[in-house]
């Protein structure tokens, strides 16, 4: 009798963890299938694959056509597609030519509206060249973020640092010649898709 039991449990497990793992292989392409769907109600043939592959200001004409569920879709799309990153300091050094480095000003990351963000922002000083350093970071992945210093934490009075190299791992910008002490709340954003995700306002060190 306890045999019996023992293969009619074992069966059982068997048999719940086979649901699982093909219910699993399931959603990614019914998820595909409804973004692709969505997508190409926009553009015949259009695909979020081939969607991330166009120039950044094509996907930007193309948001600007899209109904907010379609959007909606890319931003959850976007969110399994992490990125990584791991920059050493030998890109101050390299860029700088000089082995000194210091630090000026240091930040906590925070997300922004629902987003998740974690790690430091950091201003370095090497020689006459400033760096924006950003370590242990990470952010929620998206599409076209970039990061800006603003003055305010709004995009109108930023500056434009270029695109994100990465949603995770450490990183750095050259901001040689912005007045950090202004320019002096860091931002990451997708123009395109107008979400703010993450910020930090510098502090000095003392």
């Amino acid at each position: 009798m306890l045999r019996i039991v023992a293969i009619s449990v074992i069966i059982g497990t068997f048999l719940i963890g086979t649901y699982y793992v093909v219910e699993a292989s399931y959603i990614q392409p019914i998820q595909s299938d409804r973004i692709a769907g969505a997508l190409g109600e926009v553009q015949v043939g259009l695909t979020y694959e081939k969607f991330v592959s166009l120039s950044e200001g094509e996907r930007s004409v193309l948001v600007q056509q899209m109904p907010s569920h379609t959007i909606t879709m890319l931003l959850q799309e976007a969110r399994n597609h992490p990125s990584f990153i791991a920059e050493k300091t030998d890109v101050i050094k390299e860029q700088s030519g000089l082995s000194e480095i210091r630090l000026v000003k240091l930040s906590q990351i925070s997300g922004l509206k629902g987003y998740d963000s974690k790690g430091e922002a950091a201003i370095i000083i090497s020689g006459d060249k400033a760096f924006l350093r950003l370590q242990e970071f990470g952010v929620t992945s998206g599409i076209d973020q970039h990061l800006y210093l603003t003055k305010d934490g709004t995009i109108a009075t930023g500056i434009d640092l270029g695109r994100l190299k990465a949603s995770q791992g450490d990183q750095y910008y050259d901001i040689t010649g912005i007045d950090t002490e202004s320019h002096n709340v860091l931002i990451i954003y997708s123009k395109a898709f107008d979400t703010y995700y993450a910020h930090a306002k510098f502090l000095k060190t003392q």
